[in-house]
């Protein structure tokens, strides 16, 4: 599962030490997902089988074979609980399943990084919970429990996790759950004026305007509502309907805020292991092992940098990456307070909060370059268009509005660069709509890249890239003076630094023991 070696399927049925019981006892999904996965299936199958209906409806065949899926559906998922099994012995947890192809996979516990748990509304009605099992292999490498007892779904990450034996079946939860676990971050219902300061937040309420036009478009003959709301839109003054629109935003944002991350909590048991839970409508809770913790990130979206605040994500191995959310340690929130749960996670404020070293002159330079020739250009086609086909001279008055705000974004951007070298981590910084720090640690960095485009080298600059098992597997130092460059590699990997030498500069990193 988390490697090549650690990964297998097999068609083989159980084997005789298992069928005389040497073996440890195998253990099945709850009887209650016979509720559940009928009913996923059912509803993933509906569209098609609402197409069949209607294409149906005018044929004189009173004989609906169609609906004979329905049974089918259901026996299906009475068969996935029949023919799902899992344990774990001999230092693994083991997974079987497969209707007509059987399906062996396992992982070895100490490959073990994250263990979530999922419970959507009807989940949670049934006090379900699905459980991703995620290894160092990263998201695309997990067993997935679906589903679980919530009560077992937390003993069993007890067991991945914390090592911790089986209880009883009729042991109470709290048996198997660590105790005394520290609060590092609650959510706070004033955080909700952040929301819609992210690209985050508007996305989601972009997403939230979209599913709703769509299920309005197909009950609304000849979609009258969204032509009414149209016009009367259309009646108001431009500052009305800039309000409007501001508000209308705002409001999903929050929304989304809420549907998120209501009830968020982060927690640190005295085993190091943190937890997270959070989620209004689906609560998601995501145990990640500190020791396969490799760093932290520090966002700073430009929204969120003027209202002073910020928010924090940890860099580690085996996290679910198509699932936004999981590595949030803090929802945006004040920056004090965000500052103060990353030094508890990681107490080195030189790293966290400290001055980073700048890149010089030939980097402000590119920086100003990269904004101020798009916005030179945009410009210029403002004026052509202007002389050539006759385009409201109002127009023109957004050419200065160009050039001001492109020398403001490249001259923002060059003071958000930066990095620093510290006993324990290394610091990069970068980025301005959307600025970023992330404190690495220098441990967790398995190999480098020093990376030059044609541009970069006539500047004299350069882009270091430490490579890492964890979080997005590389962290740039971007537009670095290129000696500087070899200056942080030879203080963080003086082993690595007579093999990074220009003679081997390309985008393959030189690596040392993972």
């Amino acid at each position: 599962m988390s490697d090549g070696a650690d990964a297998r399927e097999s068609l083989e049925e159980i084997a005789p030490s298992e069928a005389d019981g040497t073996a440890d006892p195998w253990r099945r999904l709850d009887a209650r997902m016979l509720l559940v996965h009928p009913l996923e299936t059912l509803v993933r199958f509906l569209p098609a089988l609402l197409a069949v209906l209607l294409f149906r409806s005018g044929s004189d065949d009173n004989d609906r074979w169609e609906l004979y899926a329905v049974p089918v559906i259901v026996a299906y998922g009475v068969l996935r609980w029949l023919t799902t099994r899992y344990r774990i012995a001999d230092g693994q947890v083991e997974l079987r399943r497969g209707v007509l192809t059987r399906q062996t996979t396992t992982a070895r516990l100490d490959r073990v990084r994250t263990v979530d748990l999922t419970a959507r509304p009807y989940h949670q009605l049934l006090g379900l919970a699905k459980v991703e099992i995620s290894t160092a292999g990263g998201g695309r490498e997990r067993l997935v429990l679906d589903s679980l007892s919530a009560e077992h779904g937390r003993r069993l990450r007890a067991e991945l996790l914390h090592r911790v034996d089986a209880p009883a079946a009729d042991a109470p939860v709290e048996a198997s759950a660590p105790v005394g676990d520290e609060l590092l971050v609650r959510l706070d219902p004033a955080w909700l004026r952040y929301a819609p300061l992210t690209l985050t937040g508007l996305a989601s309420a972009a997403a939230i305007v979209g599913f709703a036009s769509q299920g309005f478009s197909r009950y609304a003959q000849e979609r009258s509502v969204f032509r009414a709301g149209a016009g009367w839109v259309a009646g108001l003054v431009w500052w009305a309907d800039v309000l409007l629109l501001l508000g209308a935003v705002s409001a999903l944002a929050v929304a989304a805020y809420l549907l998120t991350f209501w009830g968020f909590r982060l927690t640190r048991n005295r085993l190091g292991t943190m937890h997270t839970r959070r989620g209004l409508l689906t609560r998601r809770e995501t145990t990640i092992d500190a020791a396969r913790v490799r760093g932290i990130r520090i966002d700073e979206p430009l929204g969120l940098r003027l209202a002073g605040a910020r928010r924090l994500k940890v860099v580690t191995t085996g996290l679910l990456r198509e699932r936004g959310g999981s590595d949030w340690l803090c929802p945006p929130a004040p920056a004090d307070v965000v500052t103060s749960v990353a030094l508890r996670i990681r107490p080195d404020r030189e790293a966290v909060e400290g001055a980073l070293t700048a890149h010089g002159h030939a980097a402000a330079r590119r920086r100003l370059t990269r904004t101020l020739v798009p916005a030179t250009l945009a410009s210029a086609g403002l004026v052509a268009a202007r002389l050539l086909w006759d385009w409201h001279g109002s127009l023109l008055v957004v050419v200065p509005l160009l050039l001001i705000g492109a020398v403001a974004l490249g001259r923002d951007r060059y003071r958000s660069l930066g990095h620093a070298v510290t006993a324990d981590h290394l610091v990069t910084r970068h980025g301005s709509l959307d600025r970023q720090r992330v404190v690495l640690d220098r441990d967790g960095i398995i190999g480098w890249t020093v990376r030059r485009s044609f541009f970069q080298r006539r500047a004299g600059l350069a882009t270091l890239v430490a490579t890492t098992a964890a979080g997005e597997q590389h962290y740039d130092i971007v537009d670095v003076p290129v000696e500087r460059a070899y200056a942080v590699l030879a203080q963080v990997s003086p082993a690595l630094l007579a093999e990074a030498t220009p003679r081997y500069e390309s985008s393959a990193p030189t690596k040392r023991g993972a």
